[in-house]
């Protein structure tokens, strides 16, 4: 459609591009519909007068670009002008239907990119709403966090134990790392295993002297990252529900933690987990890492178990 011609006169070559004059009609119909008829017509369900207009336009463009066509087409070709083999009626049919088709176009258009920009809005907010909920789980979990790591420092306080201030040190450590470590999305692996450490150190402070406590680290967890806090609900749980024992082993191979947990309970079969510890943990792990976690608890023999595993980023 759009043809562009060589031709010369008085010694000069220059483009004759009369055939592609109905290319402006065509833009000017497309970007009318795009950028003002589509979104104030249709966008305000007023389908009649979006037809109506697009008509009229249609109509008036035609008329003013025939003309325009053929004296641009009768100047180029001066005394070699032939006699154009449609009639005026058929040009204008032909015109008016194809500046329809553009019409047409720019809808289809205009619609793909409104949809394409919805479902990104909807993304975006999907992922604010994420960033929200797994703000206030952090929030919500410090200070759960706390309140169970004073409840044994009150203990060690009430017995006025010696290692009070051991006691206080390790307390102190939790926080600091609690504080200004915790706002990044991952943290190295190596310090929540160092945050677990200080939180057992705490823990044999108020405990009796047979309460058994193994801690197995295996692989290397400075190069592999986490959510923080995401493992330190198992742990609270055991001190706050387990007795006699508590057993704890953190496992990387191949990209994959592991973490199973094992306490010991007064009445086995008896104990149900519950409270905001784990119901925060399923929550982030649900959002932290869809469809690359699972995650079992169950009573048996040996105790209660908790076993986590993690398809690592």
């Amino acid at each position: 459609m759009f043809v562009l011609y060589i031709n010369h006169l008085q010694g000069l070559d220059f483009l004759v591009g009369y055939p592609g004059i109905y290319i402006f009609a065509q833009a000017i119909i497309f970007y009318s519909n795009y950028n003002f008829l589509i979104p104030s017509l249709l966008g305000e369900k007023k389908l009649t007068w979006f037809l109506l207009i697009n008509l009229l336009l249609a109509a008036s463009l035609v008329g003013i670009f025939i003309p325009l066509y053929h004296g641009l087409r009768g100047w180029s070709l001066g005394s070699t002008l032939v006699a154009f083999p449609l009639s005026y009626g058929d040009q204008f049919v032909l015109r008016f239907f194809e500046l329809l088709l553009m019409a047409l176009l720019a809808c289809l258009t205009r619609f793909a990119v409104d949809w394409f920009t919805f479902q990104q809005k909807t993304r975006d907010m999907e992922n604010l709403q994420l960033k929200t909920e797994l703000a206030f789980l952090r929030s919500q979990l410090n200070p759960h966090f706390l309140f169970n790591t004073l409840n044994s420092l009150y203990a060690l306080a009430i017995r006025q134990a010696p290692g009070t201030p051991d006691g206080i040190m390790h307390l102190s450590q939790l926080m600091r790392y609690a504080l200004y470590e915790t706002n990044e999305e991952r943290v190295a692996l190596s310090k929540e295993v160092e945050m677990i450490e200080n939180f057992i150190e705490l823990q044999k402070l108020r405990l009796p002297l047979d309460f058994r406590i193994d801690l197995t680290v295996e692989g290397n967890v400075n190069e592999c990252v986490i959510a923080p806090f995401l493992v330190m609900p198992l742990i609270e749980n055991m001190f706050k529900h387990g007795t006699e024992f508590a057993s704890i082993s953190v496992k990387v191979a191949e990209n994959r933690l592991t973490l199973v947990t094992v306490n010991g309970i007064q009445q086995p079969g008896g104990y149900e987990p519950g409270g905001i510890g784990l119901a925060n943990l399923q929550r982030r792990l649900l959002h932290l890492y869809p469809d690359k976690y699972f995650f079992q608890v169950e009573n048996s023999a040996l105790g209660f178990q908790a076993t986590l595993t993690l398809t690592l980023n």
